[in-house]
C-alpha cells in the first residue's frame, strides 16, 4: 500500500502558500524510501513538479529513509515526542535524512513543511 496519495501532495504542496515560499528558486530530487515503496519527488523552481516510482540506485539531491511503521509515527495527526519533525526523528528514530548539505540546510524549511503537508493529506 503506497504511503501517501502523491498526486494529492502534490496538488496540495503546489497550492500551499508556505511551502512556494520556503522552495523558492530550489529545483532538487528528494527520494524517499518507506518499507517496500521508493518515491522521487521532482522539486523544480520551488514547485512540485513531479512524484514517481524510483527503481535502482540512482543518485539523489536528498534522502529521507524509514520502515513503513516509523513513517505512520511521523504522519500521525498529533506525533509522539521525536516525531514531530523530520531532524528530530533522524536523531531519535529510525530515520535516515542524508543529502547535499546545501540542499538540507538551505532547504530545510521547504523539506518540514512538506512533511507537514505530507501529514495533512495522510489523515485526511
Amino acid at each position: 500500500m503506497p504511503l501517501l496519495d502523491w498526486p494529492r501532495l502534490v496538488a496540495h504542496a503546489n497550492a500551499d502558500g508556505e511551502f512556494r515560499l520556503q522552495a523558492r528558486f530550489w529545483t532538487a530530487s528528494i527520494r524517499i524510501d518507506s518499507g517496500d515503496e521508493t518515491v522521487r519527488l521532482a522539486i523544480s523552481d520551488g514547485k512540485l513538479a513531479s512524484v514517481e516510482p524510483w527503481a535502482g540506485r540512482i543518485a539523489s539531491d536528498l534522502s529521507i529513509a524509514a520502515p513503513a511503521g516509523e513513517w505512520q509515527e511521523l504522519l500521525a495527526p498529533l506525533p509522539r515526542p521525536f516525531y514531530h519533525d523530520l531532524a528530530a526523528a533522524a536523531v531519535h528514530h529510525a530515520f535516515a535524512f542524508e543529502g547535499n548539505v546545501r540542499h538540507r540546510c538551505a532547504y530545510y524549511p521547504a523539506v518540514r513543511r512538506l512533511v507537514e503537508l505530507m501529514r495533512e493529506v495522510h489523515n485526511s
